[in-house]
């Protein structure tokens, strides 16, 4: 698909090409980087449920490239994305629950999204997960019961 192809779609509210549109600007591939119009782009897709745009958008916001930064927000994207079943998104729950950033700090919750996101590919998933689980002893059950809850409730959401 052309540039300008993908462009029109995007204009006419198709997600997909919003999020490559987005993607494009991020990047700067066939256009000059522009990480404010990207996000704009990201946003647009996100907003209608588009997971891919949700994660990127939130790593934007997360890091504050074109858009302020605001780890709350990031972490509302994430979760959009998270329970869609977005495992990288899961991996950066679980992180920003371990590191206290944009939420409490919570290892039991971090193991949770742990749990969720190994099942994926999100890389070190496995590692980290064994390691917070070392770290929550006796509280595992209760990390694992909350993941069972979250999985069902992603389940539910691709019915």
């Amino acid at each position: 698909m052309s540039f300008d192809a993908m462009k029109a779609d995007a204009e006419n509210g198709d997600p997909r090409a919003q999020s490559a549109l987005g993607y494009a600007y991020d990047m700067g591939q066939g256009v000059t980087q522009d990480l404010e119009t990207a996000a704009h782009w990201y946003r647009k897709a996100a907003e209608q449920g588009y997971t891919n745009a949700q994660f990127n958008l939130a790593e934007m916001i997360r890091d504050g490239a074109g858009v302020p930064q605001s780890n709350e927000e990031a972490l509302k994207w994430y979760a959009r994305a998270g329970m869609q079943g977005h495992s990288k998104a899961q991996y950066n729950i679980a992180i920003m629950h371990v590191k206290g950033e944009g939420v409490p700090a919570n290892n039991v919750t971090a193991y949770a999204w742990l749990v969720l996101s190994a099942t994926g590919d999100a890389e070190g998933a496995d590692q980290a997960r064994d390691i917070v689980g070392k770290g929550i002893g006796d509280k595992i059950a209760e990390g694992n019961a909350l993941a069972a809850t979250l999985q069902a409730e992603i389940s539910k959401n691709s019915e």
